[in-house]
């Protein structure tokens, strides 16, 4: 069932990086919490990001339709980030505001059900996993129960899955870096969770015929991309 906010327009679920979210408190406890929150309460961030957080914060019920502050979110930054405190005020909010996607008993239910659900609150196309990744994020740092298929890591990216085995495990004599597909077309994508979105670089040349600067440049770019994969898990 969607959320209508006091003006009667739908609230859109969260869709911001959990980690996002959690900074973005944190600010306000540092730089004190106003009687009522606009784009510059949290000015060091992207336009992007600040239309965001205000969202969230709204969806939440930390904020009302016209952005004075709650109860709730005094609370919450009142309390120093990581302790009980803070995740049981943060669990008490999830079981609020997500109160369809909470019944459907987190311990058992599958993927496409709490897809379902957040959709159903008014996320769409592009947000509506993002809006997931919230919601599970948030509820696992709480200490909720989840389904192992909840939480599991997702599949690769298509250019890494239709890689041969084979040619995962060989390694460039120079580099030590795992050789990709031969030819064709590939692509790595790598999530930037601090403005939302996604970095895609994609090559169609044989990776065979590379060398010198070519080579060091292709190369370079995908340690980068791994590099910051691990970075970010």
């Amino acid at each position: 069932m969607e959320k209508d906010n006091q003006n009667g327009q739908k609230a859109v679920p969260v869709y911001l990086p959990f980690k996002s979210f959690q900074s973005a408190v944190q600010s306000l406890r540092t730089h004190g919490l106003p009687s009522a929150l606009d784009r510059t309460a949290f000015g060091s961030r992207s336009g992007a990001d600040q239309v965001q957080i205000l969202s969230a914060f709204k969806f939440l019920g930390l904020i009302d339709d016209a952005n004075r502050t709650q109860p709730i979110l005094r609370n919450l930054v009142s309390v120093a980030e990581g302790t009980a405190d803070e995740k049981a005020i943060l669990a008490a909010l999830l079981k609020e505001r997500y109160a369809n996607i909470i019944a459907l008993n987190l311990d058992a239910a599958t993927p496409a059900q709490v897809n379902k659900a957040i959709a159903d609150y008014g996320a769409g196309g592009s947000t509506t996993s993002r809006s997931v990744r919230f919601f599970l994020k948030a509820a696992e740092y709480c200490g909720m129960k989840l389904s192992p298929r909840l939480t599991a890591r997702k599949p690769r990216s298509p250019s890494s899955s239709n890689e041969d085995g084979e040619a995962r495990k060989r390694k460039n004599a120079n580099t030590d870096v795992p050789v990709p597909p031969s030819s064709g077309s590939s692509f790595k994508t790598v999530e930037l969770p601090d403005v939302g979105g996604e970095l895609t670089v994609s090559g169609t040349f044989n990776f065979f015929d590379l060398s010198g600067a070519e080579r060091e440049l292709v190369f370079g770019i995908i340690d980068k991309m791994k590099a910051f994969e691990k970075g970010s898990e």
